[in-house]
């Protein structure tokens, strides 16, 4: 079994049964436009799948939310006056980014 991912959800399972895959055709297009132009992946098995996701759920948990982020981002350039990588925002951003790193070869 294959598994095609892209922007954070599985589009579509390839079940392959002894020499023959059943892959209805538009799907093997989208994943092979999409695995050369670097915004999708191909996986020979869920473990790989899983483990090339799972950054970006817990990324998604860990965030503040879009209002909070606003509010940091309206505070500190009323402060301020400009955004830095070492303003607040940008800083809790790091924090969670570098506590949950994206895997090497992940899109």
């Amino acid at each position: 079994m294959r598994f095609f991912y892209r922007d954070g959800a599985i589009i579509y399972e390839r079940i392959e049964l002894e020499k023959e895959s059943h892959t209805l055709p538009v799907e093997e297009e989208v994943a092979n436009t999409s695995v050369s132009d670097g915004t999708g992946q191909l996986f020979d098995n869920q473990r790989d799948l899983m483990t090339a996701s799972r950054y970006k759920a817990d990324r998604r948990m860990e965030f503040p939310s879009i209002a909070e982020q606003l509010d940091s981002l309206y505070h500190e350039i009323i402060v301020s006056g400009s955004l830095t990588s070492s303003g607040s925002w940008a800083q809790s951003i790091r924090a969670v980014k570098d506590a949950n790193p994206k895997p090497t070869g992940s899109a």
